[in-house]
């Protein structure tokens, strides 16, 4: 059964999410936490699947929580939603470079909220050991992508990618020699709350070309009408 930290200071806010949970396809654990000072310590024992955090927190800002977590080695690697009411893209933006996964803005509708935290497990799911991790980790033709710690390396090299670059170079990675369609590349990687569309997403993987250079840049094939598969 997953588990969820929800760290937020409103008490329907909490609500709404436990009310949401019961309409996933899978039973979830929700363990809700109203004092932002506590986050850190309740993750660290807890060891969730996902925290939800808000940013609008009464007596503190949910940024500088987030920080804190992503520079403590036990919960770095714990994906993190940012659930608020703030809504402007620069927030947004802010937040997803701080290393959090995707962004539900408030309102939010208990399906998109379910949709959300599935697809952000989904992606997490191949880091875990009982889903083969150590396969992710291996060097395919001087290519090498942990998706435990978020790196990438070439031909020994630390190649610096957004964070979903990444995050559409692991999934192809990790199904070589697989065609993976556009439509589950965007659904699998972080949406980060914004419009996702076909061309956003072969911008970013001629982002990812280009940063791998002409060899590098071989090894992702276009495949017509379908999508993309990565051939070592």
């Amino acid at each position: 059964m997953p588990r969820i930290l929800a760290v937020d200071d409103d008490p329907k806010i909490i609500e709404a999410i436990e009310k949401s949970l019961s309409l996933g396809r899978l039973p979830y654990a929700l363990t809700p936490c109203p004092d932002p000072s506590r986050a850190l310590a309740e993750a660290v024992r807890l060891k969730p699947e996902l925290i939800l955090l808000d940013i609008r927190l009464g007596s503190a800002d949910g940024r500088s929580v987030l920080k804190s977590l992503k520079t403590n080695a036990a919960t770095k690697s714990i994906p993190v939603i940012f659930l608020t009411g703030l809504a402007a893209e620069g927030d947004k933006v802010l937040g997803l470079n701080m290393g959090a996964d995707d962004y539900v803005a408030k309102p939010f509708g208990a399906m998109e909220l379910v949709a959300r935290i599935e697809a952000v497990l989904r992606r997490y799911a191949p880091s875990k050991p009982s889903s083969g991790a150590g396969a992710a980790k291996k060097n395919r033709a001087g290519l090498r992508v942990d998706p435990e710690n978020k790196t990438v390396l070439w031909n020994g090299k630390t190649l610096r990618l957004q964070p979903r670059e990444f995050e559409i170079l692991h999934l192809l990675y990790s199904n070589p020699g697989r065609a993976l369609g556009r439509g589950f590349l965007i659904e699998n990687s972080s949406t980060y709350g914004l419009p996702v569309s076909t061309r956003s997403l072969d911008t970013h993987i001629k982002n990812i070309r280009k940063k791998l250079g002409p060899r590098g840049a071989a090894m992702i094939e276009t495949v017509s009408k379908t999508g993309y598969r990565f051939n070592a």
